[in-house]
């Protein structure tokens, strides 16, 4: 009985003693790891490199591999995935007002979008929704410089010359975005886009500059408008199973991370506008970059989107438009 006993307490010992089992989380990218061109790619390897240093066990999946955006949307939900680098409009239809971010021209520039993001509370106040769906936003991460406009037509210069133009939608905001340019839009997901283009379903899209070059779709398209429409946002969205159950000090060290992600992106973005745009260049892309006044039609023919945002209270849409305009300058 003695020695039982003796046996029992060394081992209880032995585990006390033991180094605490380090904490687990798997991450599924949504882009190649093209670190140069795409700002998920960077967030998720200084993400992942960051824990990993921590001393965390860390898993990625390559993009797709594990389903396409709905099948990891329904992962993270279910506690199955940890962190998925998502579409951000999956996040926008559990909090509606995160699509006011998405209005065109919002942002002045890269550097008030910057502020907003390191400085307000918006992110804060999404979470408080998103618990009851399960999930947790980590980080809404740029995909690189604001959103230009490509095309396989014609020179676009100003609002009037997207008329005639059929262009592909990510969703249904996108389509009322090329309406109100006078152009016509469909939805195609994304991996079936260069068939698309290359059939004549559709003549462009709207991407950051880096996207056709990090997605080897340069060749299918003639003509990119630097007409920085708006942020190029995607959004880091973790499980709310899986950050519920760590403890407060692991949950200190994911957000260390995550904010170190985010840093390394917005430090980004600034440098790689220029280099883009002589990469498109170089595949044949013409870019043209707007003069002050031609990027007015463009802001004047979608001023009309803040007045009707999808499920959001025009008084909750001036609210958070009055929020922005605080972090100009």
């Amino acid at each position: 009985m003695m020695k039982s006993l003796l046996t029992t307490c060394a081992f209880l010992g032995l585990m006390l003693a033991s180094p605490a089992l380090a904490q687990h989380v798997s991450l599924a990218e949504d882009s190649v790891q093209d670190l140069e061109n795409s700002g998920t790619a960077r967030w998720a390897r200084t993400f992942i490199e960051t824990l990993d240093q921590k001393g965390w066990e860390t898993e990625t999946f390559p993009v797709n591999t594990i389903g396409g955006e709905d099948e990891r949307l329904d992962q993270i939900r279910s506690g199955i995935l940890d962190v998925s680098m998502s579409d951000y409009q999956k996040a926008v239809q559990f909090d509606p007002d995160m699509f006011v971010l998405r209005l065109p021209y919002l942002f002045q520039s890269q550097e008030q979008y910057t502020r907003f993001m390191t400085e307000s509370d918006f992110v804060k106040a999404v979470n408080e929704k998103l618990a009851g769906d399960g999930l947790h936003v980590l980080s809404i991460v740029p995909l690189g410089p604001f959103m230009a406009i490509f095309n396989n037509k014609k020179e676009v210069k100003t609002a009037d010359d997207m008329k005639g133009l059929r262009m592909r939608a990510l969703d249904e905001s996108q389509m009322v975005l090329f309406r109100n340019l006078g152009a016509s839009g469909v939805v195609i997901p994304f991996p079936e886009v260069p068939n698309a283009i290359q059939t004549g379903v559709a003549d462009g899209y709207v991407n950051p500059l880096g996207v056709p070059l990090t997605f080897g779709q340069a060749d299918l398209f003639t003509n990119a408008t630097d007409a920085r429409v708006f942020p190029s946002m995607r959004v880091a969205l973790a499980s709310r199973a899986w950050w519920d159950g760590l403890s407060d000090e692991e949950k200190a060290q994911v957000t260390e991370a995550a904010d170190a992600a985010l840093k390394d992106v917005l430090d980004w973005v600034p440098k790689v506008h220029d280099r883009q745009v002589q990469d498109l260049k170089d595949a044949g892309i013409a870019v043209y970059e707007p003069t002050p006044e031609e990027l007015k039609t463009f802001r004047d023919a979608t001023s009309d989107m803040s007045k009707d945002v999808p499920n959001v209270d025009p008084a909750r849409v001036d609210e958070i438009v009055k929020m922005v305009d605080g972090y100009a300058q």
